[in-house]
């Protein structure tokens, strides 16, 4: 279906867009069909080189896109068309934007001729709505076109902002006569400078002066040289005794695997957020689990918050899901250097009156690279290393013999047998807490969350979009809440033959909300629990009736049954039956320091962990 070229030397708008994409590197389009975005879908199908995609909701191509952009550590690009459809991207464009993916939504739009230039109409026609205002809260750039020509210059600008300095989302809104109108003079990569950057991504918020007011910000760091942070590192690490390194997403790419480097050679232990959570395999020896102000490893929680004297973090927010509401108590024993590109997350104060604490407005990546030129500096920390693994190793116990640990001891099995997928997509509630504690993922084996935004209804287009992205085979593991959210992108898998491998754990209740509910509300369940406003299907039956190999069983059988089925061709359901009760654990009571968590840790190993 490749469409000739126009022998005027002019281009239709369309296809230069979807060109422009392919050419860096996007071939597979997330979206969902409508009169007002069909152009540009006409253009992807006429293009030899890219493919579109389509889901049942506009949101399950957002998340597509994000799941892609997440696996593949690259730019993605979702569609919609006007008013509704638009409007439903907006959940996976929030999701871009505060994890930091680089994914270009386009959206269709109104004919440009129908605007009737009346201030205050409520609609100026059919399926409009003014989704750049909307969109732009949670996007780095949002824009509409209004001349065909202008979408050189914007295409090519939303791109580099999507992809430097802390990535994230763009909008571009084509009205349809703009769509299929023409334009000359095609250009794929127009360069733009630091200060014009800057100055599109921050007027939106200030009305005009945005690039002063992001440059005023990054002022207030300690540097934004990147030799600086470095030598400053350095200098720390030279007395430090007990230092880590913390990674967050924020550092993914080159400069990650350099850290890594570094401190493979030099014995560092690595501490992660979430996000980061596969940055090194499960069993890896650096590996001291990922922080976290409520659910976080014990160990992570122990070894950061009050065991070591230096923390290095590269890319991670400190905030206070990680370390907890009472900000001003973590480490307080520990100098904190920290290295971000995102002046506005360093304003964020952890010590009081940041004594102890530097901050640098420079990439992770940029850093990482003047430390591996001076890393005949870096003392080697072995013995330090051994503390935190027997850290690891005791409290990992003292977990694994709590009874109501149940499902992490589920998950940690079927993590074995989804040890050949590329990637698992993990939704929003109790199963993303047992999932980030306890699934052995591979080296290289990515596993996939929603961060800040947190959204249920996020795991399966997911993993459809980091099939796409990685190739292989992949997973997703849900809960009954969540799988609900976007249970219709099941139609997806069946049509394309996905080979995800889907696990719902159904306690047939909205578990983290009841567990709050049992501690905060009198065990007064309400709308989370079967008879009190909610209630979960037969979700084997309900994958079965879109024609996908489906199995139910009790919680108890899943090590006599999940590897045999798991291990089948094409797409599976697994629904995995437990007890309404289930809980996740340890857990850190209000107002405790994060490193003693519920159910507390015996009193001889806590203060035997506490001397050494």
């Amino acid at each position: 279906l490749k469409r000739e070229k126009n022998m005027s030397d002019k281009i239709k708008l369309t296809d230069y867009v979807t060109e422009f994409l392919q050419k860096k590197g996007i071939h597979d389009f997330f979206g969902y069909q409508g009169t007002m975005i069909a152009h540009l879908v006409d253009s992807i199908e006429h293009n030899a080189n890219t493919k579109s995609h389509s889901s049942y909701n506009e949101q399950g191509a957002a998340f597509a896109a994000c799941g892609y952009a997440q696996a593949k550590d690259s730019c993605a690009c979702a569609y919609a068309t006007s008013g509704p459809g638009a409007v439903n991207l907006l959940s996976g464009v929030a999701d871009a934007y505060f994890d930091s993916l680089p994914v270009i939504f386009i959206t269709g739009q109104l004919n440009t001729y129908e605007y009737s230039g009346i201030d205050g109409l409520r609609q100026q026609g059919f399926q409009e709505i003014d989704i750049v205002s909307m969109a732009k809260p949670v996007t780095k750039y949002a824009v509409q076109i209004r001349e065909a020509q202008d979408i050189v210059r914007e295409l090519n600008l939303a791109w580099q902002i999507a992809n430097t300095g802390r990535k994230g989302p763009v909008l571009i809104d084509l009205p349809m006569n703009i769509q299929r109108g023409e334009i000359s003079d095609p250009v794929y990569d127009m360069k733009f400078s630091d200060e014009e950057t800057e100055a599109a991504v921050c007027n939106r918020k200030d009305g005009g002066n945005g690039a002063a007011f992001y440059r005023e910000a990054v002022d207030k760091a300690d540097s934004s040289d990147a030799d600086v942070a470095a030598a400053d590192i350095l200098c720390k690490l030279k007395t430090a005794k007990r230092p880590v390194f913390m990674i967050g997403h924020g550092a993914a790419g080159p400069g990650e695997k350099i850290l890594i480097d570094i401190a493979r050679k030099h014995q560092i232990p690595v501490i992660t957020s979430v996000l980061a959570r596969s940055v090194l395999a499960w069993d890896d020896p650096l590996n001291c689990g990922c922080i976290g102000g409520a659910y976080g490893h014990r160990y992570a929680n122990m070894i950061a918050n009050a065991k070591s004297d230096l923390l290095v973090c590269f890319g991670i927010s400190l905030c206070t899901r990680q370390i907890g509401t009472k900000v001003h108590e973590f480490a307080k024993g520990a100098k904190i250097v920290r290295v971000d590109i995102d002046p506005y997350n360093l304003q964020r104060e952890i010590h009081e009156g940041r004594e102890g604490e530097k901050c640098f407005c420079v990439s992770a990546e940029d850093v990482a690279e003047r430390l591996a030129d001076s890393e005949s500096r870096i003392s080697s920390y072995g013995d330090w290393l051994e503390v935190c693994r027997r850290i690891r190793r005791e409290l990992t116990q003292v977990d694994d013999e709590t009874p109501e640990r149940y499902p992490n001891r589920m998950i940690a099995y079927l993590s074995d047998q989804l040890g050949d997928t590329g990637a698992v997509a993990v939704d929003v509630g109790q199963h993303m807490v047992w999932s980030y504690q306890s699934f052995h993922n591979k080296q290289d084996q990515k596993i996939l969350f929603s961060g800040g935004h947190g959204a249920m209804g996020y795991a399966l287009p997911a993993a459809i979009g980091a099939h796409y992205a990685t190739g292989k085979p992949v997973a997703c593991i849900c809960g009954d809440g969540a799988f609900q959210m976007n249970i219709q992108e099941l139609q997806w898998v069946k049509r394309e033959n996905i080979p995800v491998k889907i696990v719902v754990m159904n306690n047939e209740a909205l578990g983290m909300i009841r567990h709050l509910q049992r501690d905060y509300f009198d065990c007064v369940y309400a709308d989370t629990s079967d008879g009190s406003g909610f209630s979960s299907c037969d979700f084997s039956d309900v994958a079965k009736a879109y024609g996908i190999r489906a199995k139910r069983i009790q919680g108890e059988d899943v090590e006599k049954v999940s590897g045999e089925f798991l291990g089948q061709n094409g797409p599976e359901l697994l629904e995995i039956m437990l007890e309404n009760g289930t809980y996740a654990y340890p857990k850190t009571c209000l107002g405790e320091p994060i490193h003693n968590q519920q159910p507390y840790i015996p009193k001889q190993i806590f203060d035997e962990l506490m001397e050494i």
